[in-house]
């Protein structure tokens, strides 16, 4: 009989957004919370001799879909995330059983998918959610000491379809990249300004300016494709020791260069693999150094990652298996 650890959550690219395809590619995830957005429109309207709403002065009003995954990063599979957070991915040629992927801020524009959970009812039923017309509103990349490199995506659909159909609404069975291992802390470096800073805690997050309620007057209720309405903004922290003055000048500094510098983010995976997140124009906003009892002083960094105009804010470089 089916049970929780029969769970699966997988995605699929869309030809056309919000028209739902069969998901092909699975992830083991940690956590999710999609849930279909259902409202209602009441009637405002007087009717003699009624003083609570009649069950049948009032319209259903779905409103698509929403919520987050949270996945631990693995060495291979992962590319498909990068075009949906980033918007450009360019593929190297295979080497050694590895591709690498580069990924850069570029047009989200025409890039969907549909996503597919399969959740257990206590009766042992495996019931499978379809979600299509798939966004990466937000995400977030982090990793801790004693923890692995993981990825929370924010993602915004168009529909909620419930229980088994047919084509793209049948249950899936999963099947999963082979031979994938994990990033840990213990593969990661960080470089602060060309320079190695020594750090316990990472976190980039990503807001990417969606206008996601393009709803319209027309029978298929369903919204427009979500389009880039304001800028992203990309927010870093870094959490280490107080190690000398050349962090905490950046935040103090009196002009604008001197406030930028480039943090280089590497993990290696222990079969060759490796994710790369490089911000060359990181601005530092915020670094207190403060004594707080008789502890190692420690250094809380946090900033935004800005572009010249030429060089991509954030560049991923993920080598996986291919």
């Amino acid at each position: 009989m089916p049970t929780i650890h029969d769970s699966y959550f997988g995605v699929a690219d869309e030809s056309t957004y919000g028209t739902a395809v069969a998901p092909t590619k699975f992830f083991e995830f940690t956590d999710e919370g999609l849930e279909g957005k259902y409202e209602r429109i009441d009637s405002e309207a007087i009717r003699a001799g009624t003083r609570v709403l009649r069950s049948d002065r009032f319209a259903p009003n779905p409103k698509g879909a929403e919520g987050d995954v949270k996945m631990e990063v693995l060495s291979g599979g992962f590319d498909f995330w990068l075009k949906h957070m980033m918007g450009n991915v360019v593929s190297g040629a295979p080497s050694g059983g590895f591709i690498t992927h580069t990924a850069t801020v570029g047009d989200l524009n025409g890039k969907s998918f549909t996503a597919q959970v399969g959740r257990v009812d206590n009766t042992g039923t495996k019931v499978p959610f379809t979600y299509e017309g798939g966004k990466v509103k937000e995400w977030e990349l982090s990793n801790a000491v004693d923890e692995l490199l993981k990825l929370s995506v924010g993602l915004d659909f168009a529909k909620e379809t419930i229980g088994a159909g047919s084509g793209a609404y049948a249950l899936a069975v999963p099947t999963y990249v082979a031979n994938t291992k994990l990033f840990s802390f213990s593969g990661g470096t960080v470089t602060v300004g060309g320079s190695a800073f020594e750090i316990s805690d990472f976190s980039l997050k990503a807001t990417n300016g969606l206008k996601d309620d393009r709803y319209f007057i027309r029978s298929s209720g369903k919204k427009s494709e979500p389009l880039e309405s304001d800028l992203r903004k990309y927010e870093w922290s870094l959490k280490g020791e107080f190690s000398g003055t050349a962090q905490i000048n950046r935040v103090a500094s009196a002009i604008a260069s001197g406030a930028v510098a480039d943090i280089t983010v590497l993990w290696d995976g222990p079969d060759g693999s490796q994710f790369k997140v490089q911000m060359p124009f990181s601005r530092f906003d915020e670094g207190p150094v403060n004594v707080g009892g008789l502890e190692v002083v420690e250094h809380d960094l946090s900033g935004l990652a800005l572009t010249d105009g030429a060089a991509s804010a954030v560049t991923i470089t993920y080598k996986a298996l291919q």
